[in-house]
Order: structure tokens, then sequence, then C-alpha cells
């Protein structure tokens, strides 16, 4: 076929012996070429790497000329011919959309983890002062560093591309990071936890109350207790629960499987005085076991636990029986249903992200306040049988107002109030300071010194 554009006479070959066929497609041809024209676009397809390799050619030269930084010649032709000439090719350019350039960066991200880099085991490296190296390949997601500084390439790329006449200004989309999830587990303050405390010695406290009247649907009525001597068990137990956990750091599956066999050093010391008691605990649970060490707390919690089961059982506890049994001696597999009635009386339900509690959080709970009193992650980590990065990631709800002293290192003595001193001492230090002014100047009068030596013989009577 044979057309005339702008005033210029083209030729094509349609590429087929069937006269229709090659009617139809010299008119998808015009159509194409007029509407090229009209968008003020060359006439002619250019495929991306063509494109690309232009480019290239305008950074070396403007480099050679001062009118651009000269690493760009060095740094941006790998990038180029690596990332984007390696997904889109021979793409017309024209073609791509933002669309497309969305495609291309998640590939971008992942090319050296799951696409094609996977099979590139090394890489030719240039430096500015000419040197070569090589090194191995990356194994890991792009930075978001990283996707910003090729993302400016990019950009110019197609920015030179709409002013060659070769392709349409496109939008080219903005590389965001995206909000990581606050993963930190729910735990407690320290004021939070006092008042869930507090709480809960208030709800044990209460008053044996008069019988309730309940009517049923169906017509049946019967009196009950508000608070028996059973429910005010359970919750002493609760109570015990809660100390225990937030001075040992356990798992509540640890906390299930928990038998007094397993309580070491605590049978022979809980009649001895208190700074003598001690306790030490065998845990297993989650398929990782270990020996933790409580804090003193959690002693004290036993003994609740150890009086109650005493109380309701009729006999001492046993080294098979759990440590938190109910009044038949059998293990609590659960205190969801107690803790949660307490959290809420306390209005503690949900930490102030909205996030809901639970018997986790007093592990968390445990872990903050250890950091917060400047114990080594190290050791932490090893008494609560979790991983240091577990703990950076999950557990680490330390307050800034607890850490404030080492966050202020050398200013312990600041709040302290200064003393007044009084007129007698005050009179005692001037007149110190005159007798050392006149043995300096070599004055010879004894008047000072008289009225030292008369107050402190004063002093000694």
């Amino acid at each position: 076929m044979r057309y005339s554009i702008g005033g210029k006479q083209y030729k094509k070959t349609l590429g087929t012996a069937d006269e229709d066929e090659a009617l139809q497609r010299a008119y998808e041809v015009w159509h194409e070429r007029s509407f090229r024209s009209k968008q003020g676009l060359s006439l002619d397809s250019h495929p991306f790497v063509e494109v690309a390799e232009e480019f290239i050619e305008k950074i070396v030269a403007e480099a050679e000329r001062d009118e651009r930084s000269k690493y760009h010649p060095i740094y941006w032709p790998p990038i180029i011919r690596r990332f984007p000439i390696g997904y889109f090719a021979d793409r017309p350019i024209e073609t791509i959309t933002t669309a497309d350039l969305e495609r291309y960066l998640e590939w971008r991200k992942t090319y050296w983890t799951t696409g094609p880099g996977l099979q590139v085991q090394k890489i030719r490296c240039e430096r500015e002062d000419g040197r070569i190296f090589i090194r191995p390949a990356p194994r890991k997601v792009a930075a978001l560093s990283t996707v910003k500084g090729e993302w400016v390439i990019i950009r110019e790329m197609f920015e030179q591309a709409a002013k060659w006449g070769y392709c349409k200004p496109i939008v080219i989309p903005a590389v965001k990071a995206r909000k990581k999830p606050d993963t930190r587990r729910p735990g407690f303050s320290p004021e939070e936890y006092e008042r869930l405390l507090n709480k809960s010695l208030e709800r044990i406290s209460e008053p044996q109350q008069s019988a309730k009247l309940i009517k049923a649907k169906d017509g049946r009525v019967w009196t009950q207790s508000t608070l028996t001597s059973r429910v005010r068990s359970d919750r002493v137990r609760l109570h015990a629960y809660i100390e225990f956990m937030a001075s040992s750091g356990l798992r509540p599956t640890e906390a299930k499987n928990l038998k007094w066999g397993n309580i070491l050093r605590y049978r022979e010391t809980k009649d001895l005085p208190q700074f003598k008691q001690d306790a030490r605990l065998q845990v297993y649970g989650k398929s990782k076991h270990g020996d933790a060490v409580p804090l003193h707390g959690a002693i004290q919690a036993l003994h609740m636990l150890w009086n109650v089961f005493v109380s309701e059982v009729g006999r001492e506890p046993t080294d098979d029986d759990p440590v938190f049994a109910d009044a038949k001696g059998e293990a609590i597999l659960s205190f969801k249903r107690g803790l949660n009635a307490l959290l809420k009386a306390a209005d503690l339900e949900r930490d102030q992200r909205g996030i809901k509690r639970t018997a986790y959080s007093l592990r968390h709970f445990y872990i903050s306040q250890m950091l917060a009193n400047n114990v080594s992650v190290h050791h932490i980590a090893r008494n609560t049988r979790t991983s240091i990065s577990m703990i950076d990631k999950h557990y680490a709800q330390v307050n800034t107002e607890q850490i404030k002293d080492f966050l202020r290192p050398g200013e312990e003595d600041l709040p302290i109030e200064p003393k007044l001193l009084d007129d007698e001492t005050y009179d005692e230090i001037a007149l110190l300071e005159k007798r050392l002014a006149e043995l300096k100047a070599g004055e010879t009068s004894s008047r000072t010194e008289e009225r030292l030596s008369k107050r402190y013989a004063a002093h000694q009577q």
C-alpha cells in the first residue's frame, strides 16, 4: 500500500497475497497512522528496548558535556538493561500504561527472590574510578530506597520518550511504603496492672449478699445467693493466676500443664521467713520446655493456690496435682471466662489500640517490665523460652515514662531539692571564708581567729 500523511508519501508491505485481507490491513494501517499523526506521535512504533538504548546514549552524551552527573552513565545503563528492558523488551513503548508500570513494580521487588534474578549467581559491577569487580547476586526483596532510586530513571525515560514523540505522557505511579501492621501484643501499663489487681481484690472482698430472687420465663421462681463461697474461691484462684502469670511470664498453655511437682524449692521453703522462700519452675508447652526463675510475686500466688487447695480438697497437693485446680482438685483448663469478666469490670478489656486483652497479656506485661528495669534481653528471652527477635517484634510494651531514668543518664540528682542552710551555719561558713582570705593576704589580725576558737569551744561544751 502507499499513503500520504502530512504531505509525505509512505509505502508499506501488507504481507499477504489475498486482496480482501490486504484491503482490510491497509485500512487498519491507515487509521492507526492517522491517529498517531493527530496525537503528535511518531508514525512508526518504537520498541521499548530501542527507546531505552537511545536514552542511554543521551545520558552518556550529556555526562560528557557536564550536563548531568558523571555517575549516571556508570550506574544507570546496567539498571536499565537488567530491569526495565528485561521486563518490557520489544513491547511498543506507546502501549505501556500506568497499570503496566504497577505490575513492573511488583516484578522488580521480587526480581532476586522469585523472579528471573533467581537464576543469576554473580553480578558484574563497575565503580566510578573504573574498577570492575564481581559480587554474589542478592537474595532479598528490593528495599524501598532502591526502588525509589530506580523509579527516578524510569520516570525520566518515559518523559524523554514523550518529548521525542514516541508515546503520550503517562502517569508514573508513586512508590509508597505500605504501613506495617502493629503486631505488638496487648499488655498492661504498671498503672493498669495495679488497677486490675485492685479490682480483683475488691471483688474477692465483697460481703456475702442476700439471696437474689430469679424468675424464669416459664413461671418458675427460685432464689440464688449473689456471692457464694465457691464464687469467692474462684476469684481467689483467678487473682493468684494473674499474679503468678505476671510474675513468671509463662504462656497460658505452660501454666495449664504445671503440676506441683514442677515447682522446685517451694515445698521446702514455704514455711520459712519470706526472704528465704524460693521457687523454680519446670515448664513445658507449645513444643518447648525449660526452667524458669519467677519473681517473688509468684511465690505469694503459690501460697494462695496451696491454701485454697487444702481448704477445698481437704489435703495438701501432691506432685501429680495441678497447680491451678478447681474445688475437686482437677485441672482448670482455662481462666478465660473469669478473666474476661474481671477485665470488663476494671474497664481494661482492650488496650489503647482497641485490641482485646487475653491471658497472654500478662506474659507481655512481665517481659515489658523486665525490659523497663534494664534486664538483659538475652536473659529475658532465655527465661521466657522465646527469641530476641520475637521480643522486639511482639512483646516490648515499654512505656518511655518507665525508662525515663535510662534516657537521662547523669541526671539522677537533679530532682533532689536543695537544702537551705540555717543562719548559724551560714555565719560559720562566712567566718571561715573570711579567715581564709586573711591568711592568703598575710594579715596578722587575730580577731577572726579568736571568734572561730570561741565558736568551736562552745560547740564542744
